[in-house]
């Protein structure tokens, strides 16, 4: 009888392995661990040493599948999941679901390409490539700096329709980022001689009101060579508006990126946020880079950000990176603090200064 339940075993994984080949499904991820020393934490002004995750690049596993449907159309799906590198629990995503970060399936062709699912802003696509090198401890924290009643609102955020909450990380929300029950359409990449665009809707899904909820977002673009030009605008109903303009630029051996974004709640002040940065090899195994972002809010909270990153080979990095945030200016680093401080940002009042040290690994 075992014997008869191994070649059964034998024979489905045999199959699913077939199949698997067949559809071109093609399993990936990452995993980021950190230590972090911090001084300025909390209304105290402590100093903490913790264990970090996905402070670099989010520590993810996904799925990505594509079909030849012939006469140059292909089908295409993704899952993708966020993970916290430090306990396994479902992190670094959009959603609470196993696949926090991407759910979707799509058709592309001449045309261009659509999916639909869960699927990630197009204004946030345009931001963090307008940016000089850096990793997830800063991309987060531009976007935060909005403040005076905006939807993170000093970390109370705006009250929404239910699904709609962008305004927290802390609280599982979409953060702006991962934007569920959504459309997508992009042109196509190479046909467009450098022009580029994607546009999104994603549905309310509030009963008896279609525009409830909904959210809206777009960017388009123009590549010269190394020159890269952006803009982006995205729409939150009863929310938030905000609209990007962003380049980067070759300066010699260096690469400069700069971005600015306004930012419109629903209620409260607007806002302004400007990054620029650069970006710049400096051996064969060793980029550095360093950003800084300055918010027109009150007391004009700022980040300023060193990143350096040495690669071990093609998918392993050794990462160093430092961190100087004034005002309040919410530091996106991550580590363990206590319960009742979100791990994605932790919040001070004054000054603070993070050191990161970590290994990244992607398969």
């Amino acid at each position: 009888m075992n014997k008869i339940r191994l070649a059964a075993t034998m024979l489905a994984l045999s199959a699913s392995a077939s199949a698997l080949a067949q559809s071109g499904l093609t399993l990936y991820g990452n995993i980021d661990a950190s230590v972090i020393t911090a001084t300025g934490i909390g209304p105290a002004g402590e100093r903490r040493t913790n264990f970090g995750e996905g402070n670099w690049a989010a520590s993810v596993w996904g799925v990505k599948g594509t079909e030849d449907l012939g006469g140059g159309m292909r089908a295409h799906l993704n899952l993708e999941g966020g993970f916290n590198a430090g306990n396994g629990a479902i992190a670094n995503g959009g959603t609470t679901g196993i696949f926090s970060r991407a759910a979707n399936i799509g058709l592309s062709g001449s045309l261009g390409l659509l999916t639909a699912g869960l699927n990630l802003s197009p204004f946030i696509a345009a931001y963090t490539s307008t940016l000089g090198l850096a990793g997830n401890n800063f991309y987060v924290p531009a976007l935060l700096l909005h403040r005076s009643g905006t939807v993170l609102n000093n970390g109370l955020p705006v009250s929404v329709a239910g699904g709609g909450a962008d305004a927290d990380p802390g609280l599982s929300s979409t953060g702006g980022f991962f934007i569920p029950n959504s459309v997508t359409y992009s042109l196509p990449s190479d046909a467009l001689k450098g022009v580029t665009g994607s546009i999104m809707y994603a549905f309310g899904g509030v009963a008896g009101d279609s525009n409830t909820n909904r959210f809206l977002s777009g960017n388009a673009g123009y590549s010269y060579g190394d020159w890269n030009f952006l803009v982006a605008a995205s729409d939150r109903d009863s929310q938030y508006r905000q609209y990007l303009a962003g380049a980067t630029v070759p300066v010699g051996p260096a690469k400069l990126a700069a971005n600015y974004v306004h930012f419109s709640p629903e209620t409260g002040s607007n806002s302004n946020t400007v990054v620029v940065g650069a970006a710049m090899k400096v051996m064969p195994n060793t980029d550095v880079g360093i950003n800084y972002a300055r918010n027109s809010g009150p007391s004009h909270p700022a980040i300023i950000n060193l990143s350096a990153v040495y690669s071990l080979s093609k998918s392993t990095n050794f990462y160093a990176a430092f961190n100087h945030a004034t005002d309040g200016a919410a530091s996106s680093y991550s580590g363990a603090v206590d319960a009742s401080t979100s791990p994605l940002t932790l919040a001070q009042t004054g000054t603070s200064n993070a050191f990161i040290f970590g290994l990244q690994k992607g398969f």
